[in-house]
């Protein structure tokens, strides 16, 4: 009976041992605003990726190129640019509102794809 009672002490210290040493390490949390880059091409008047995910409050870049001229706007910000086959064009602002906000082709009004903005 003994016996039972240190094999099975000795088994949970394993286990708590082994939980110590094997726990993740603790994330960065959802509060803090981040700096977030994303590539986004557009080849046949879509994105991809076709949704870019960033939370409230970062600090976004969208770095678009495009397989013909086409005029990005984002919804939501009112922001427009220019893209020009084989160059890489810029687009940075801070996520200050939440919600999905459509990317579209400004001259055909054509949806590219969203943003997609988390609260915090």
């Amino acid at each position: 009976m003994v016996r039972i009672l240190i094999v099975t002490a000795l088994v949970l210290l394993g286990l708590g041992a082994l939980f110590l040493a094997l726990r993740p390490e603790p994330t960065a949390t959802n509060d803090e605003p981040r700096e977030q880059v994303y590539d986004i091409e557009i080849e046949d008047d879509a994105m991809s990726p076709v949704e870019v995910g960033v939370g409230q409050g970062d600090q976004v870049t969208l770095r678009f190129t495009s397989d013909a001229p086409v005029e990005v706007h984002l919804h939501g910000y009112d922001l427009e640019e220019e893209v020009e086959p084989g160059e890489e064009t810029e687009l940075s602002f801070e996520a200050e509102l939440s919600g999905q906000f459509e990317i579209e082709n400004h001259e055909t009004e054509a949806a590219l794809g969203a943003l997609l903005v988390e609260p915090r």
